[in-house]
């Protein structure tokens, strides 16, 4: 009779335990992919596709491959971690969400400069960084100066919780206090009946090549 009230139980811990081991490494994928994905954006003018494309990628070693019998060029190799990219594209498509928060579109319209592309033979428009210690000095508020030449970005990513029974009671607990990026992977839930648990990250980097408008 005491085993038919404890083995449920322990067995419900134990899922829990599980799900939550792989939450946990999923959220510290995601932190990594984010400040890889800033530091790219950082270098590439604020580019979003950088950004994103950084991310998929590595978000993409989420994806449990196998290479124990391939030599380290096969191939085979680099089409599997392909195919692991582009389904973390897919996802990332509807089930994932890059937001920019600094440089604010009010400092770009005030701040940035016409310049003329070499590689792209183009005029642009940039919030410019060079001879920085010149611009520093010259103007009116340093730290502000600073602070709206910092790439800020914040990625929200929705987990699919697999494991039967443990994604259902930690889905319905997030619910209850849902943030806005769970409210977010809420929405795409009910599309597809998946648990889904909110991952999120937001991070600050020094622009280190002049930002131009997305």
């Amino acid at each position: 009779m005491e085993s038919l009230i404890v083995m449920p139980v322990l067995l419900l811990t134990v899922l829990l335990l599980l799900q939550l081991v792989w939450i946990a490494f999923a959220h510290a994928t995601v932190q990594t992919a984010t400040n890889y994905s800033a530091r790219a954006g950082a270098v590439n003018h604020g580019s979003r596709t950088a950004m994103e494309r950084t991310f998929v990628a590595g978000m993409a070693s989420l994806v449990p491959q196998w290479f124990a019998q391939l030599p380290p060029a096969t191939a085979e190799r680099w089409q599997t971690q392909l195919a692991a990219t582009a389904g973390q594209w897919a996802h990332f498509q509807w089930a994932g969400k890059l937001q920019l928060h600094r440089p604010t579109a009010a400092v770009f319209r005030e701040q940035a400069e016409h310049r003329y592309d070499l590689v792209a033979q183009q005029q642009v428009q940039e919030l410019a960084i060079d001879h920085a210690s010149l611009r520093l000095a010259a103007a009116s508020d340093p730290e502000q100066w600073q602070a709206d030449r910092m790439l800020e970005i914040e990625i929200w990513w929705c987990m699919p919780l697999r494991i039967p029974l443990a994604a259902a009671v930690l889905v319905t607990l997030k619910n209850f206090r849902a943030s806005a990026a769970q409210q977010f992977c809420q929405s795409r839930q009910m599309l597809t009946g998946q648990p889904m648990w909110a991952l999120e990250h937001r991070v600050t980097q020094p622009l280190l090549s002049g930002y131009r408008s997305p």
